[in-house]
């Protein structure tokens, strides 16, 4: 599929969190309507996980190199020709023999090392709740406090919007970001969980953090629990199979 410029650009828009909410709910919606945008989509978000994979495959490259440094270097003989070739085959046996023990040593270590944490999946979108023309002072702190990483005053702003408007889902869902970021995970549950059971365009959203939760906890058979309910096309797909995958 060759993506039109315009989609392009609303993807883009989308990954970096320049959508307002009803738009972003837009995307989310052809994605599980239309099989060729979910293609891109998901492709996209493959884009975005990647850059978390290049550190372990740069290190074995490393590895890899300085073990062929040390099996190709190039040495003068006076040893017949023979010798040389059966020198050279068992040379052979022994890189290959090197290469899968530090490969699969690589691999056992990385692994093990880098289990999924919560740190690697919080990448938050940045929140927008005001709409042309809005004045609600509540709502312009929140969204300046949450995009600041200021989780504490963002919550105080988030139950003064709540108050006003107790079914704005998505000062729900940003409330529950912020207890989460408070390490408030059993209160931030109480808040995914009733999102996730419904049938709002947060659905996913709040099953991903429903699963950032239990991780967080370092209860990694509940988030996997959770992740699995993520369906395909659905945000943060790519990122469930990632850590179901592990």
């Amino acid at each position: 599929m060759t993506m039109n410029e315009r989609d392009s650009t609303l993807l883009d828009n989308y990954f970096n969190g320049l959508l307002a909410p009803e738009e972003a709910r837009d995307v989310q919606a052809r994605v599980a309507s239309d099989p060729d945008f979910r293609e891109e989509f998901s492709l996209r978000e493959e884009m975005e996980a990647f850059p978390k994979k290049e550190t372990e495959r740069n290190a074995l490259l490393d590895l890899l190199k300085e073990v062929g440094k040390d099996y190709f270097k190039d040495e003068v003989t006076e040893t017949p020709q023979i010798k040389i070739v059966r020198n050279n085959v068992r040379r052979w046996i022994a890189l290959a023999a090197s290469v899968t023990l530090i490969a699969a040593a690589v691999w056992f270590f990385t692994k093990s090392a880098e289990k999924p944490t919560y740190q690697q999946y919080a990448q938050h979108t940045p929140l927008s709740l005001t709409v042309m023309g809005d004045t609600e002072q509540a709502k312009t702190d929140a969204e300046t406090a949450f995009n600041q990483k200021d989780y504490g005053k963002a919550l105080t702003a988030l139950d003064q919007v709540l108050t006003d408007e107790p079914d704005n889902i998505k000062a729900k869902l940003s409330r529950g970001i912020c207890l989460l970021e408070l390490n408030r995970t059993a209160e931030a549950r109480a808040v995914f969980e009733p999102l996730a059971a419904g049938n709002s365009a947060l659905k996913a959203d709040a099953i991903w953090y429903v699963a950032l939760s239990y991780l967080k906890e370092n209860n990694l058979e509940a988030c996997k629990a959770e992740l699995s309910k993520i369906a395909a096309g659905e945000a943060h797909y790519v990122q469930a199979q990632e850590i179901l995958g592990d």
